[in-house]
């Protein structure tokens, strides 16, 4: 196992990008999970500068796939509206394309969108996801060496993909190089029966980890055992990224923060990856 570890940094919210890379490095984390919110404005040019000032990675890229009653805004790869799909493809094409110029492993897929409580697991959905993910598939291999990674979301954020067996399905039926899936544990945890064998049925299908525990603090806030998490990671000798996803409790949705400067986070990040290099001392190494 050769475990490293990032932050997706838009757990800072509005704090300067600087001072979001230089904490990072500061703690020890290996790299960063780059967030694209919008393709105009973003900045790939700063994002390399401060990786290299800061030797770091990026790990990996966390498209904005927001689901939106806008039709302008609307991220989901199987909706009705074949302009919406069109326009969702091009901007995961896009975000593979910025993802192979940082040199990152993967980027994430999140098929229906982040809120999306519409669209069900249905065949249709998954026929239409198929083809989807099997195009990005197809692009990704054009152009580079990076990989997709389907992220299973709790059933209050996204009632399509759920669960590991679904994304296990998927990545079945799609029957592409370069499709393979993550967990998040903060929703696996409300959506799994168990963590650990989670992550064990996933076996080498699961190319990426996101942690926060099960109240969305860092990993040891919560009633995660991470004991049993790291046991199973190297059951199946994961050899991929342990990303940070934590947010402190606000009384608005997560995703909101970002509009913020959150001074939890800055905690947050200090504990966790002493807390997970603490526990993977004594499980793995």
């Amino acid at each position: 196992m050769n475990l490293i570890y990032s932050i997706s940094h838009w757990i800072y919210g509005q704090e300067p990008l600087e001072l979001q890379f230089q904490r990072i490095k500061k703690y020890g984390y290996d790299g960063v999970e780059i967030r694209i919110n919008e393709l105009i404005g973003f900045n790939l040019e700063i994002i390399k500068k401060y990786l290299k000032d800061f030797s770091l990675i990026c790990s990996s890229i966390c498209p904005n796939m927001m689901f939106s009653s806008d039709k302008s805004k609307c991220k989901n790869l199987i909706d009705n509206d074949k302009d919406i799909q069109k326009n969702s493809l091009l901007y995961l094409k896009k975000c593979i394309e910025i993802g192979v110029e940082l040199e990152a492993k993967l980027v994430l897929i999140v098929p229906s969108g982040v809120f999306n409580i519409r669209d069900r697991w249905t065949k249709q959905n998954i026929e239409a996801c198929t083809r989807a993910l099997q195009e990005l598939g197809d692009h990704a291999q054009s152009v580079g060496s990076i990989l997709l990674a389907l992220e299973p979301l709790n059933r209050y954020e996204n009632i399509f993909l759920r669960t590991c067996s679904q994304a296990l399905i998927l990545v079945k039926e799609v029957h592409h190089s370069r499709v393979k899936m993550m967990l998040d544990t903060f929703h696996s945890n409300i959506e799994e029966n168990n963590n650990a064998e989670a992550i064990r049925s996933a076996n080498r299908e699961l190319i990426h980890f996101h942690v926060a525990d099960s109240n969305r603090k860092s990993p040891g806030r919560g009633q995660i055992n991470w004991f049993e998490i790291f046991r199973a990671l190297r059951d199946i000798k994961y050899d991929g990224a342990i990303v940070g996803e934590f947010l402190p409790p606000h009384s608005e949705t997560f995703y909101t923060c970002q509009n913020k400067i959150l001074p939890e986070a800055v905690i947050y990040t200090k504990e966790c990856i002493e807390y997970l290099k603490f526990i993977e001392n004594i499980i793995i190494k």
